[in-house]
Parts: C-alpha cells; sequence; structure tokens
C-alpha cells in the first residue's frame, strides 16, 4: 500500500511551467536535494509535527483517499532569486556630430553602441512531501528556471 502511495506522490510533481533555461540539466522531478536545503534534513519516519518545525507550514495539503489510512501531499513552493547579470539585447547607432564656427552641426561619423538590459535567473522549485498516518514517508521535487528581464 505504501508503494501505491509512493507511485501517487510521483505522479503529483509539478509539471514545468516555462521552459528550462537552455543547458539546465536538472530532472524536473529529482529527489535530490542541494545541499543546505531543508528538506534534506528529513528522515523518513520523522513525525508531521517535525517535518513542520524544519519546513514549515506547507502552501497546500492535498487529502488522498487510502484504505490503509489518512494520507495527505504536503506542498511546498519557493522561489529563489538566482545569477543577476547585463546582457546585450541590441545595438544602437549613436551619430557623432561637429559644430562649425558659424555654428553649423554636421554628422562626422555614427559609431554602434550596445543596448544593455540586467537579466535575472528565477529558480521555482516546488518539494511535495507524503504523510501517512501522520508521519513522513517520501518526497518529490521539480526545479523550473527561467530568465527575467528588467
Amino acid at each position: 500500500m505504501i508503494a501505491a502511495l509512493i507511485a501517487l506522490l510521483a505522479g503529483c510533481a509539478s509539471t514545468p511551467t516555462s521552459s528550462p533555461v537552455a543547458g539546465d540539466r536538472s530532472a524536473a522531478n529529482s529527489t535530490m536535494n542541494a545541499p543546505g536545503d531543508p528538506e534534506s534534513a528529513l528522515q523518513k519516519g520523522m513525525t508531521a509535527e517535525a517535518v513542520k518545525a524544519i519546513m514549515g507550514e506547507p502552501s497546500e495539503i492535498k487529502p488522498m483517499k487510502s484504505p490503509a489510512g489518512l494520507a495527505e501531499i504536503w506542498i511546498y513552493h519557493r522561489k529563489i532569486q538566482g545569477k543577476v547579470q547585463q546582457v546585450m539585447v541590441g545595438m544602437k547607432s549613436t551619430p557623432i556630430t561637429s559644430i562649425s564656427s558659424t555654428g553649423q552641426t554636421s554628422i562626422i561619423q555614427s559609431i554602434d553602441e550596445p543596448i544593455l538590459r540586467q537579466q535575472t535567473e528565477i529558480i521555482e522549485e516546488t518539494v511535495n512531501l507524503l504523510i501517512f498516518e501522520g508521519k513522513y514517508i517520501e518526497q518529490t521535487r521539480s526545479v523550473q528556471k527561467h530568465l527575467e528581464f528588467e
């Protein structure tokens, strides 16, 4: 029965809502935790109260029907700002002018200058925890990265 609940939990992982950043090799439903993530401190069989002490209150709780006992999916969402950098998004031509002694202006030449914008990497993470009969059983984790421009 627990195996069926774990399989159901795997099916509850978030579906990506944006395309991952090129070169991102993280699995959509990875169960690997990055060092320092609070869920890396979770241990199977831990009480729901101990889970809340580590993870905080879940964003959502989805009850699951199970003849074997009370099962819930606790859902945690995190949005993390990643790398910020200036990127070139285009070029603009700037004329260089000259003013003669008579006050006439004339364009001597034009130079091309880059147009820069700030690019911020946004990491959206969802962690689903299976809680069965008040005990932590299993988790899934999905990570999506996308870029925002200012």
